[in-house]
């Protein structure tokens, strides 16, 4: 063989062989990262179902006990009341506030002023109207809890008895 021909087969035998070293770094480079791309995936699976608990435990603790308080104040079934609120409003915490809103998002108004989490308001907006949303929340919502107690002495000394008024006789013993 001539030597030119050898010169070049030894080249290109020698670039071949830089080209099948290179070619097993970047196989070693991409298992290398493969590893690493499934172990952050994993990380972030792992983070992921942390966010959740967080945010869970952070809705349970802003928005559902308030509510569930609300609804014991407000009904001496709270847990009926709370499946009807819920079938037609939602609460979420906007802007750092408690807002009342429909089940599709919008805040629920009255007049232009949302209506506010609070007792009264509630009552006032669940209990107003005759559709059968308002009647539902009538009968289960306690409007006052007053006792009516508070104005009968309870020492038990009275300074009077209730009198009794004769019946009318009309004759016919």
């Amino acid at each position: 063989m001539p030597e030119s021909v050898q010169t070049t087969i030894e080249g290109m035998t020698a670039e071949l062989e830089t080209l099948r070293r290179v070619n097993g770094e970047l196989l070693a480079k991409s298992a290398t990262r493969k590893g690493r791309i499934g172990e952050l995936e994993t990380s972030v699976t792992e983070l992921q179902s942390k966010l959740s608990e967080a945010q869970n435990a952070l809705r349970q603790t802003i928005i559902e006990a308030p509510l569930k308080a609300m609804a014991s104040d407000m009904s001496n079934a709270p847990e009926l009341w709370l499946e009807q609120f819920n079938k037609a409003y939602r609460l979420e915490e906007v802007n750092g506030k408690l807002t009342l809103q429909t089940t599709d998002g919008t805040t629920v108004l009255k007049g232009d002023v949302p209506v506010p989490f609070e007792r009264n308001a509630l009552v006032a907006l669940l209990t107003t109207g005759d559709d059968a949303q308002a009647r539902m929340f009538k009968s289960i919502t306690v409007v006052s809890r007053a006792s009516g107690a508070s104005g009968q002495h309870r020492s038990g000394n009275r300074t009077s008895k209730p009198g009794r008024e004769p019946k009318p006789q009309f004759g016919l013993r």
